[in-house]
């Protein structure tokens, strides 16, 4: 049973991948960019199975080929889970988007306009979770509602974007040292953009993200542990933006390749 569950995650993983490899191959307006991200989290044990917690993630653009750096999004969120038994988690939360200037090609920021630059999202998912002696594999199913995002469809009455996104998570515990290395994989697809995100009948990829990273806790005597989080993430993106030119709708395509190295401090 044990060998089922971990060939089935990888099976799952293999799956991912080659599904986004297909749409990576599209030939479309791309660009590269790098990215600095910030993150904090603080989570607040409750009873009976449940918690609340706090995120907040500041990204920075790195410019290619210049030292300048932008500020490209902030994201804010507060997240329930309730985890019924051992390996299952239940989680619904909101988050609070607000895009800087480093995503204003990418997302028709109008800074006159607060709600081209102000989204809010909804989400809720379901977690499974196996351990294999200090191995942990698990795989995570979300559903998100993205309020005001007009670059779908400005046709359609409905300003928002439902996205499900997939997220695979391998990790190995040095329980010794407190040092886990972990490799994740999320593949983000568009559900309501039926006319512009469909490719011969399935659903568009939006988003296929990888990270590697190490997380690294201290302990501290009489006092809240704390971890430390370094990741390398490769984020691809194909955004699609759809503007009305009369009774018509021009789409453009553009896909972005973005790098980033990230630090995260976890309470």
């Amino acid at each position: 049973m044990k060998r089922a569950a971990v060939i089935l995650m990888f099976a799952v993983l293999c799956s991912l991948h080659l599904s986004a490899w297909e749409y990576v191959s599209e030939e479309t307006k791309s660009e590269l960019t790098g990215q600095l991200r910030l993150d904090l989290t603080y989570t607040l044990p409750l009873p009976h199975g449940c918690s609340l917690s706090f995120f907040e993630d500041l990204r920075f653009d790195m410019l290619p080929f210049s030292p300048a750096t932008v500020f490209d999004l902030s994201l804010t969120s507060v997240t329930f889970a309730y985890s019924p038994v051992q390996y299952v988690k239940l989680d619904a939360g909101y988050m609070l988007k607000l895009i800087g200037a480093g995503s204003a090609a990418s997302w028709h920021t109008h800074w006159n306009k607060p709600a081209s630059f102000v989204k809010h999202r909804l989400y809720a998912g379901i977690t499974g979770s196996y351990r294999y002696g200090n191995w942990r594999f698990a795989l995570r199913e979300r559903l998100l509602c993205d309020m005001r995002f007009d670059d779908i469809d400005l046709r359609t009455t409905n300003r928002y974007a439902l996205t499900l996104r997939h997220f695979i998570t391998v990790s190995y515990n040095f329980r010794e040292k407190h040092v886990t290395p972990y490799l994740w994989v999320e593949l983000a697809n568009t559900l309501n953009a039926t006319e512009y995100c469909r490719k011969n009948g399935m659903q568009y990829l939006e988003r296929w993200r990888n990270c590697a990273g190490v997380r690294w806790r201290i302990v501290r005597e009489e006092k809240q542990d704390v971890t430390l989080n370094f990741f390398y993430r490769y984020d691809w993106g194909c955004f699609r933006s759809a503007r009305l030119v009369g009774d018509d709708a021009a789409l453009t395509v553009r896909r972005r390749d973005e790098h980033a190295l990230g630090f995260g401090i976890e309470l």
